[in-house]
């Protein structure tokens, strides 16, 4: 990996962080603590949405550079 791809990945993962962080103050302004489970629900399902479009996108890039999405000629012509 090249250093720019680097720092762009530390980049988004501390400001992920901070946003995080920051989202404990606003829900500790609304008045209405948040469990261990509320956490882990909200931390998981930021780690599986993550995911799923890291997984979304690789499956496209992985079509488009195979021929999956190239337009076949129609068959017997």
């Amino acid at each position: 990996m090249s250093g720019r791809t680097i720092f762009w990945i530390v980049g988004s993962l501390v400001l992920l962080g901070a946003l995080l962080w920051g989202a404990t103050f606003f829900w500790e302004g609304l008045g209405s603590g948040v469990s261990g489970h509320g956490w882990f629900a909200y931390i998981l399902g930021g780690v599986l949405t993550l995911g799923l479009s890291g997984a979304l996108f690789a499956l496209s890039f992985y079509s488009a550079r195979h021929g999956h999405d190239d337009i076949d000629p129609p068959a017997g012509g």
